[in-house]
């Protein structure tokens, strides 16, 4: 029993001193929404209109957003992830018009994208 309080006591320690307990990640407080997609040109690159918002009390760059969506037809999975070169102030919501984005047919999928990662800028 007494061995047990201490090992436990000590990993709350540890933990509590190098914060990997409790300490949330950039990305945690960051959303992202797709507003409006655009049909791609040759490349297959699209562009969509992204609403960010950050409730970080920082701003955050380099913004990884990852896309799931099922075809309609036929149950295919899609998708995508991409690196957002956009910055963002603290506890703000901006609109980004015209971001290249992985084009996903939105008529022919359902599905949705998130942010999976954020750095402090």
């Amino acid at each position: 029993m007494k061995t047990t309080i201490i090992v436990s006591a000590i990993a709350a320690i540890f933990l509590g001193a190098t914060g990997a307990a409790t300490a949330a990640e950039p990305g945690d407080k960051v959303k992202i929404s797709i507003e409006k997609w655009r049909k791609p040109g040759s490349n297959n690159i699209g562009t969509a209109d992204i609403t960010v918002t950050n409730d970080n009390d920082f701003a955050v760059k380099d913004i990884r957003v990852k896309c799931d969506y099922m075809s309609k037809t036929g149950g295919r999975k899609i998708e995508t992830e991409q690196k957002l070169t956009l910055k963002v102030k603290p506890k703000t919501t901006k609109l980004f018009k015209k971001t290249k984005f992985p084009f996903i047919d939105t008529e022919a999928a359902e599905g949705a994208c998130k942010v999976i990662s954020a750095a402090q800028a």
